[in-house]
């Protein structure tokens, strides 16, 4: 069930949908920062790949020119008009299959998924350490989950902190914490930058 906290930050999110791209900054300068991203990220042709807290789908052409028609890609989301605007706007796609709800609650078959990505997400997730067992189970042995944003994790704190909105509680956990919370879930962290306009973090599935 979802809480009270994630109730507020669906609303927030939902009132945003239709100008998402603006409010973020969704340009060419920072989809091809994306793209430069993924030259770090292993995604094989055929791939199952989960994009966790999709928006309006931001990665779902990137995602697509990696995994190809023969992939597989689920989308998931707690914010409804969040995925009726990604819906829309990628009807060419026929390999996406759509989940609303916190990464946390969803139901997908263990060891299904060979990759999980969570861009521009974690700090949004209220529990995060159910949500990376729930990653965990949902993949595949020595399976990869890719946590990224395009900041380092101090900026992003105090961007969130500084907004007058239902995520200024949200957080990115520093290196220490985060490597304690994958352990916890059975992952082995592989890849850690926190730097000027990245935070990356790679971690495979044991």
């Amino acid at each position: 069930m979802v809480n009270k906290n994630y109730d507020d930050k669906i609303q927030y999110f939902n009132t945003l949908s239709k100008n998402w791209d603006e409010v973020v900054g969704n340009d060419e300068n920072r989809i091809l920062k994306i793209k430069n991203i993924f030259g770090m990220i292993d995604i094989k042709s055929g791939a199952y790949v989960m994009d966790v807290g999709c928006g309006t789908g931001v990665l779902f052409p990137i995602i697509e020119d990696y995994i190809g028609s023969q992939g597989t890609l689920i989308a998931v989301d707690t914010s409804d008009k969040m995925i009726e605007e990604a819906k829309e706007r990628y009807k060419r796609f026929t390999n996406i299959h759509y989940i609303v709800a916190p990464l946390e609650e969803i139901t997908v078959p263990d060891k299904s998924i060979d990759v999980v990505l969570c861009f521009a997400v974690f700090p949004h997730i209220e529990d995060k350490l159910n949500a990376l067992k729930k990653c965990h189970d949902c993949l595949k042995n020595n399976g990869s989950l890719y946590i990224f944003h395009l900041s380092d994790t101090k900026t992003l704190n105090e961007f969130h902190h500084n907004l007058k909105a239902p995520v200024s509680r949200d957080y990115m956990p520093y290196r220490e914490e985060l490597n304690t919370m994958l352990q916890d879930a059975g992952f082995v962290m592989k890849k850690y930058i926190d730097q000027p306009e990245l935070n990356f973090i790679h971690a495979v599935a044991e």
